[in-house]
Parts: C-alpha cells; structure tokens; sequence
C-alpha cells in the first residue's frame, strides 16, 4: 500500500472519475487506474463497481474511505510536524 495509491483512491471517489483525478493530480489515466488497481490487489478487494465507463464505490470501498481519508490526513499531519521541528 502506498499513500500516492491512496490519494488517488480519495480523488477518484470525489470527482467521480479516472480522467479528472487524473487532471487534478497531473498524471495520465492509466498510472491512476494502475495506482487502484494496486492498491486493490494489496487490500485484496475490489473498490469500485465498473460498468463500462461508469465508476461507482463498491461495499467494501464505501467502507475503506473513511479510513483512506484519515490515513492521508494523518500523512500530511506528520508532514506538517516534522518539517516544525
């Protein structure tokens, strides 16, 4: 598991797209979907329903987010205390 993996997980979740996560964070398309796809494998699950081009969050990603969100902020937190230091 990697936290750039879980990042993308949460924009993925918030725009509701590959493509615009994929915008916002300056990367292609495919290293979004191979970051979830990893991320997926090392979580032993699948996150997101796909049907086609439709995207919507799985049971079990519905319950991972939470966690995703408080991981990445828990990062950025650390982040921020150690560079006071």
């Amino acid at each position: 598991m990697n936290i750039d993996h879980i990042e993308s997980f949460i924009y993925v979740v918030e725009y509701k797209s590959v493509h615009k996560a994929a915008n916002v964070l300056f990367l292609s398309q495919p290293t979004i979907s191979a970051r979830i796809k990893s991320l997926e494998e090392s979580l032993n699950v699948k996150l997101f329903i796909r049907s086609g081009r439709s995207l919507s969050l799985s049971k079990e990603g519905k319950h991972f987010l939470p966690y995703a969100r408080e991981i990445v902020s828990l990062y950025r937190k650390s982040q921020t205390e150690i560079q006071k230091l």
